[in-house]
Parts: C-alpha cells; structure tokens; sequence
C-alpha cells in the first residue's frame, strides 16, 4: 500500500515515523500498518519518557501517540515535544475520545486525531492529511497547500 504520491513528493523518502504506546500489542499493530506503506521505518516508544528521548534522537516526520500511558501521558509529552519542536507532527490514537482529553491534545500540539481500533486506512489518510497540511519549509518540498488539520470537534462528533 502506498501513501499519496503527492504527499510522498514533498516529504523525504523514507519517511520516519516513532509509535508511542505502553502496550507491546498496540504498539505491533500499528508498527504492522505502518510497515504496509511503503517507504516508511518505525520506531517505537513505550513510554512518554522513551517518547521525548527517541524524538530527540530521530526527529521523525511522524509520532503516533497514545493519550493514556502510565507515567508522563500522551497530552505532556506532546506538550513537551512540541514545545522543544513546534514543527513536530503528532497523530494522536486512543480508546480516549472525550472531547475535553482530545481538545486537551490538539491544543499541547496535536495535528490529529484517531479514536481506536484504528484501520489501515484512517491512518493512512491521517498521516496524508497531516503531511500535506505541513509547511513546505519544513519538508523542503513544494508548497503543501492549506492547513488541513481537523478540529477536535469535528473528530469528536
């Protein structure tokens, strides 16, 4: 399965992505879709501790994150990667879909978000949607176009 070849134009290839889940089993899932794209290496955290150190380390294109994990949460550890790299790009997945906790994430830095069980699909179009929506200067790629990023509304409804 491919990613857009528009979006696969404007990002470098291969695109990197880290999965952040303090389950082993959610976390080889997704490692599973993501490995179906082509292009795309995973890495993988299982903590928001891990999460921060290996954002630092790998500073990929793509983190897909979990809300709930003991410890540091989903929400502070996007706050705090995006606060040391506002141009990070997080997809937040989780069976945590109240409007206040998904809110909460889009406004620590979220670009989107995606209720579990999560399919092949809406993941592929959340990380299409979310690239496409990211500034060219920072892909170094063509003009992206407008910022296609969902509301938490919207996602919520």
């Amino acid at each position: 399965m491919y990613l857009a070849d528009d979006v696969m134009a404007i990002t470098k290839v291969p695109l990197t992505c880290l999965i952040v889940d303090d389950s082993a089993f959610m976390r080889f899932h997704l490692r599973r879709m993501m490995d179906s794209f082509e292009g795309v290496i995973a890495s993988e955290a299982a903590n928001g501790n891990e999460a921060i150190r290996e954002y630092g380390r790998l500073k990929p294109d793509i983190v897909l994150m979990d809300i709930v994990m003991p410890g540091m949460e989903g929400v502070e550890t996007v706050k705090r990667i995006c606060d040391a790299d506002p141009a990070a790009r997080v997809i937040m997945i989780s069976s945590v879909s109240y409007k206040e906790k998904v809110a909460e994430a889009m406004a620590a830095g979220a670009k989107w978000f995606i209720p579990k069980p999560v399919t092949t699909e809406e993941l592929r179009r959340a990380i299409e949607s979310v690239l496409a929506a990211t500034p060219a200067s920072s892909l170094g790629g063509p003009d992206a176009g407008p910022d296609a990023s969902p509301d938490a509304r919207t996602i919520c409804d």
